[in-house]
C-alpha cells in the first residue's frame, strides 16, 4: 500500500500527474493511504480502460479532511455515497453539494477542479466512476448536462444502496484480466445510462417550449437557470423567492413567464418531472414504492400515489405490474 503525503498545510492537492501515478499502468486495484495524526484517508484506484477509471475512498478522521483534484481534462464523475457525508464544490464554487450515504451524484468538470471537504466522523466512504468526456460527452449533452459558467455542472441523480447489485459488480471486480475489465466497462457504462435516462426525458421536456416569442432573451435565460436548478435536485427544491432571485424577476413574474414557456406553474412542472423520474424507477425495479416516493421528492407514499393516479389513472404498484 502506497503512503502519500499532504502537499499543503490545509488541502491535499492532486494534479493530473499524481492521478495518473495513483491509477498505475498495471491492471488491478492500487491501494493508497494518507496517514494523519487524527486518523487516516485510504483509497484505491483502478483503470478500467483509457478514459474510464474508479476511485473508492474511506475516511476515518477526528478532524476535517480537504482535497482539491485537478484532472487535467474534461471528465464526468458518477459519485456514489457509501457511508458518512462529504461536501463538494466545482471550480471556484463554494462547497454546496452534499453527498450522503446512498446518494448518487453526477459532476461534469470541463477542465475545472473539484474540491472536497469530509468533516470529522467515524467513517465516510465513496465510489467515484470517472469518464473522459471524449467518450460520454454527447450522452451528457443529451441529458441537458452542458457546460455551465465555470465549466461545471452538478446534479443529484437519486439514491442507491451501497450494497446494490450493480455497485458490487464494480467494487468486487478485481480488474485483473481483460475479461474483468470488459465486464467493469459494461457495468460502468450501463450505470451511467441508467441514471441519465430520466434526465434525457426531463431535458427534452424542458427545452421543448422555450421558443415562446413573447419572452425576451433575458427572460428565457432566467427560466433556463430555474429549470437547471430544479432538475439538479428534485427532492430539495429552493423556495419560490430563491428561484425568482435566480431568474432575476419577481416570483409573480416568474410564474407568468414559466407558464408561457412551459404551460405550467413552476411547482406543477416540478411535480411532473418528479413523476417522470418515478416512472423510470418503477420500470427499472429494485426499489419499493415507498422508497421511490421519497427518492423522487414526495413527502409521503400516499401523496405520491395520489399524484401518480391523477396522472396515470392507476396506482404506482399497478403501473409496475403492467410494465
Amino acid at each position: 500500500m502506497d503512503s502519500l503525503r499532504k502537499t499543503g498545510p490545509d488541502v491535499f492537492q492532486v494534479g493530473p500527474q499524481l492521478l495518473a501515478r495513483l491509477a498505475g499502468p498495471e491492471s488491478g486495484w492500487h491501494h493508497h493511504t494518507l496517514p494523519r495524526d487524527d486518523g487516516a484517508v485510504r483509497f484505491r484506484t483502478g483503470r478500467i480502460r483509457p478514459g474510464i477509471s474508479l476511485t473508492s475512498s474511506d475516511c476515518r478522521l477526528r478532524g476535517d479532511y480537504r482535497s482539491r483534484i485537478e484532472h487535467g481534462g474534461a471528465v464526468g464523475v458518477l459519485a456514489f455515497g457509501l457511508s458518512g457525508t462529504s461536501l463538494f464544490g466545482c471550480g471556484d464554487a463554494t462547497l454546496r453539494h452534499t453527498v450522503r450515504a446512498g446518494d448518487v451524484w453526477l459532476f461534469r468538470l470541463d477542465d475545472a477542479a473539484i474540491t472536497r471537504l469530509t468533516p470529522a466522523q467515524e467513517q465516510a466512504g465513496m465510489l467515484a466512476v470517472k469518464f473522459d468526456l471524449d467518450h460520454v460527452g454527447e450522452a451528457l449533452d443529451g441529458a441537458g448536462l452542458t457546460g455551465m459558467p465555470g465549466g461545471t455542472r452538478a446534479v443529484r441523480l437519486g439514491r442507491s444502496e451501497a450494497g446494490a447489485g450493480r455497485l458490487r459488480l464494480l467494487l468486487d471486480n478485481g480488474l485483473a484480466s481483460p475479461l474483468d475489465r470488459l465486464m467493469a466497462e459494461s457495468t460502468a457504462l450501463g450505470m451511467l445510462a441508467h441514471w441519465l435516462a430520466p434526465l434525457v426525458t426531463a431535458a427534452s421536456t424542458a427545452g421543448g417550449t422555450m421558443g415562446d416569442g413573447t419572452l425576451g432573451d433575458g427572460e428565457r435565460r432566467g427560466l433556463a437557470r430555474v429549470a437547471d436548478l430544479l432538475l439538479s435536485d428534485l427532492c430539495h427544491p429552493p423556495s419560490l423567492d430563491r428561484l425568482a432571485e435566480t431568474a432575476g424577476m419577481s416570483h409573480a413574474r416568474l410564474n407568468r413567464c414559466f407558464r408561457k414557456a412551459y404551460g405550467q406553474t413552476v411547482f406543477a412542472w416540478l411535480r411532473d418531472r418528479r413523476l417522470e423520474r418515478a416512472e423510470h424507477c418503477l420500470r427499472s425495479g429494485g426499489q419499493s414504492v415507498t422508497e421511490i416516493a421519497f427518492l423522487c421528492g414526495f413527502s409521503s407514499s400516499s401523496h405520491f400515489a395520489s399524484a401518480f393516479r391523477e396522472r396515470h389513472g392507476c396506482s404506482p404498484a399497478e403501473f409496475r405490474r403492467r410494465c
